[in-house]
């Protein structure tokens, strides 16, 4: 990719380029989409199931354990990319169809929404009454569909990534 393919897209620019920022926040929207949805298949292959695991009486401290451990490496980057993903029809690059921008946003939309209303009420009420199965299990099918919406997000963005990096020929 060359520097003439990348300039800018204000009112006026030639048609197929593009700001060098749109470039960057596409790529950074990928990368924190994708860590976000491996952080999140982690937790619902390994973290959530392991809440049963513990015994009754030990849960209370290992929740809390897992809950000062999570900020910095899932709540954040999480809700950065969930954001991003929410705002990404607005900063996509041109060559990323509209459609894609959407499917990114309603994926970030999923995410916010799934993890908002329906996971951190089930960690709320497993730190309120402590290990209950229903309880995990309910916060298993609100992680199984962010992580749902997560992968189709961040398969839409390496896919516009992939395209915002192949070459096209020139257009006389």
């Amino acid at each position: 990719m060359t520097n003439d393919a990348i300039t800018t897209s204000r009112p006026g620019a030639p048609p197929g380029r593009q700001a060098r920022w749109r470039l960057w926040n596409l790529a950074a929207t990928a990368a924190i989409t994708c860590y976000s949805t491996g952080i999140a298949w982690q937790a619902q292959l390994v973290s959530y199931p392991l809440f049963l695991a513990v015994g009754a009486d030990d849960f209370p401290a290992y929740h809390q354990a897992y809950n000062e451990a999570i900020p910095l490496v899932v709540i954040v980057p999480g809700f950065v990319g969930f954001v991003a993903c929410t705002v990404f029809p607005w900063t996509r690059p041109r060559d990323v169809p509209r459609r894609v921008g959407a499917l990114v946003a309603l994926s970030g939309i999923g995410a916010i929404a799934s993890t908002v209303f329906w996971a951190i009420p089930r960690h709320d009420t497993l730190d309120r009454i402590g290990r209950d199965v229903a309880t995990v299990q309910s916060l298993l099918q609100a992680n199984a569909l962010r992580t749902a919406v997560l992968t189709v997000g961040a398969g839409a963005l390496l896919w516009s990534v992939v395209r915002a990096m192949t070459p096209r020929p020139r257009q006389a």
